[in-house]
């Protein structure tokens, strides 16, 4: 006996019970079962445990098969029953299978019992692994209908056999739709039909299974990019019966790695321009220096005072240019104050109608309570020239200027979706014109140095550059929005500070005073050292030269109780300006300094020094204005 069978026996006659046990017994079942004979204690056994067969006599004194019968159907259990009796009819037979039983079987013909039970056994197990099925069906299907992702199932043919909800939603198809004339191509861009026809399909089906990106066809129109993934689902001869899709729609992955490789892109071109800037510095710094001593010592009406006077402006325009690299690459040295971009507008806004003419209309919309933002203010009105300026370049026959500014919040999800931003709290500029507008493919180098759509010799392609770099070593951002013939927004978010805003130095003008002090000066480029050195002994100083930062060093060990004052290039060999600085405070604590720069990767290391006091002078510089510096430097109380 190998075959376990839970039985439960309706009824009156052990005898007869113990008859139908034995003979099932002989048929190969190992037999479980329980008599009852009461709907009482029936309804008791069918509580107690499952069972997988029902037989029951159809008439007894204080039960009835076909009481029986009901009490199975109505507990909702789908178990066999088959009546076995001595006293049954044909026709009450025929009656009792109409109501749900599914065999009647003589008493006096027992040979049947083994055959029916096989066959009721055989047609239940059949049963519960079709709805067993049908349930996990349901299940998945429940499970499909519920991913965001698009679920589609087609035949081997490629004809649809089932699309999800969000399928549908991706594809704009009504969720009534029936889609059985559909396949695969249909929801596929009609320039790549062929492809998927001829070449995708094939493959998923030779391979079993294929991932990679395409396009999907919405109903409007619209291409979809997807991150795809299909499976040939195969029967056991190999033949393929259907193929599964799950598809996400990218979209917003693309713009978001499409923002990063721009991102990465200025950063590259930065660093480029930064380096440049560095080597060009020195050499329009030497070119401006003597320039402008060949100038002091000539005479103003000779001609070649006018020569050194040429010199010396071309050198200052080409300085200009480094200026906007620099910017650019986010390595200028920054004098940040606390400020309010209502008064920076307003301070501005009479040389800008100037210089954006009258053809063009000014409006302001300035938030009243507009919080405040540290940042240098000058650069900041370089950046609100330079938009400004590009607005009214992209409206040549006049237009509408609109300048505003308000508070801004970004929380973690809008950072998700713009990977230039992060959360926090902003004062935000907005430029907007109606002018002419920009394709995407301008958009997507508006950013960097020397690209320009104006012609040849009409601008130098570097104002919205200065502008992004500005905003970048600001630690804000700046997000464009355009489309030709609508005109352009430019946003500029810059982070928010506590305080008030600072009060403006006024800057005055007059005569570079001299004096008698001892200044160490240290430079790498011996030109700029050489020029430096006569500058400052024509004001009368004393001047003690170093080729590099250990050379400074060992200089100023040398004469510790003599100098009073340092000049150091932040980038020089063997020992940088900075801890040139470092070690020499450690020698005398209270020696004063002026930084010179035209580029440096330790521009970071300045910036707390430059909070402390320290001055930074940008190279190229004009000889007067480091012989303002140092005079600055030495009259500044203790």
């Amino acid at each position: 006996m190998d075959n376990p069978l839970r039985l439960l026996i309706v009824e009156d006659s052990q005898d007869d019970t113990l008859l139908l046990v034995r003979e099932l017994q002989r048929g190969g079942y190992e037999v479980t079962f329980e008599r009852v004979d009461t709907p009482e204690v029936m309804r008791a056994a069918l509580d107690h445990q499952p069972w997988d067969i029902v037989i029951s006599d159809y008439s007894m004194p204080y039960f009835s098969g076909t009481g029986a019968l009901k009490l199975v159907k109505e507990q909702g259990l789908d178990v066999p029953f088959i009546f076995v009796s001595g006293t049954i009819g044909e026709d009450t037979a025929v009656a009792a299978m109409k109501g749900g039983a599914h065999d009647y079987i003589m008493k006096g013909n027992l040979r049947r019992l083994l055959p029916a039970v096989a066959r009721e056994l055989g047609e239940a197990k059949v049963r519960r692994e079709r709805r067993s099925a049908e349930e996990a069906q349901g299940r998945l299907v429940a499970i499909l209908e519920a991913t965001t992702d698009f679920v589609g199932i087609a035949n081997a043919n490629g004809h649809i056999l089932y699309v999800n909800q969000a399928g549908r939603k991706m594809l704009g198809i009504p969720q009534d739709e029936d889609l059985s004339s559909m396949t695969i191509t249909d929801y596929h861009p009609e320039q790549a039909r062929t492809h998927v026809r001829s070449e995708l399909v094939p493959t998923i089906l030779r391979e079993g299974v294929w991932s990679g990106e395409e396009v999907f066809l919405s109903r409007d129109g619209h291409e979809i990019p997807i991150w795809m993934v299909a499976i040939a689902h195969k029967a056991k001869d190999g033949t393929a019966q259907y193929i599964s899709v799950i598809a996400r729609d990218v979209s917003e992955r693309n713009r978001l790695e499409q923002q990063l490789r721009q991102l990465q892109k200025f950063e590259a071109i930065g660093r480029l321009a930064g380096g440049i800037a560095h080597d060009f510095n020195n050499v329009l710094g030497a070119i401006m220096g003597w320039a402008e001593m060949g100038a002091d010592k000539t005479h103003a009406e000779a001609s070649l005072n006018s020569v050194f006077e040429k010199i010396r402006k071309q050198a200052e325009r080409g300085a200009g240019l480094t200026r906007q690299l620099l910017a650019y690459a986010r390595r200028q040295i920054l004098d940040p104050r606390n400020i309010n971009l209502n008064e920076t507008i307003a301070e501005t806004t009479s040389l800008l109608q100037k210089i954006i003419g009258a053809q063009i209309e000014v409006k302001m919309v300035l938030a009243p309570d507009l919080q405040v933002t540290r940042a240098d203010p000058t650069q900041i009105e370089q950046v609100l020239m330079n938009l400004c300026l590009n607005a009214r370049d992209a409206m040549s026959q006049g237009g509408k200027l609109l300048i505003e500014t308000q508070n801004i919040d970004f929380d973690e999800e809008y950072c998700r979706r713009h990977v230039y931003a992060r959360p926090g709290r902003y004062v935000l500029l907005s430029i907007s014109d109606n002018g002419a507008g920009m394709d995407a493919a301008t958009l997507e180098h508006i950013f960097e140095p020397f690209f320009t759509t104006k012609e040849m010799g009409k601008g130098t392609g570097l104002g919205l550059a200065t502008v992004y770099g500005v905003v970048k070593q600001h630690d804000g951002f700046i997000s464009v929005y355009s489309e030709q013939g609508q005109g352009t927004t430019f946003r500029v978010y810059l982070p928010v500070s506590s305080g008030v805003p600072d009060l403006r130095e006024k800057v005055e003008e007059g005569p570079v005073r001299g004096g008698t002090e001892t200044i160490l000066v240290a430079d790498d480029n011996e030109s700029l050292l050489e020029m430096a050195q006569e500058a400052l002994e024509g004001l009368g100083y004393h001047v003690i030269r170093a080729g590099d930062g250990e050379e400074a060093l060992r200089l100023f060990e040398a004469n510790r109780d003599h100098i009073d004052i340092l000049v150091l290039d932040v980038s020089m060999p063997k020992l940088s300006g900075p801890e040139a600085y470092a070690r020499i405070s450690k020698i005398k604590g209270d020696v004063l300094v002026v930084f010179t720069t035209g580029y440096s990767a330790e521009t970071d290391v300045l910036h707390p020094l430059v909070e402390k006091g320290a001055v930074v002078l940008q190279k190229p510089y004009a000889l007067k204005v480091l012989g303002q510096k140092v005079r600055e430097a030495l009259d500044r109380p203790l």
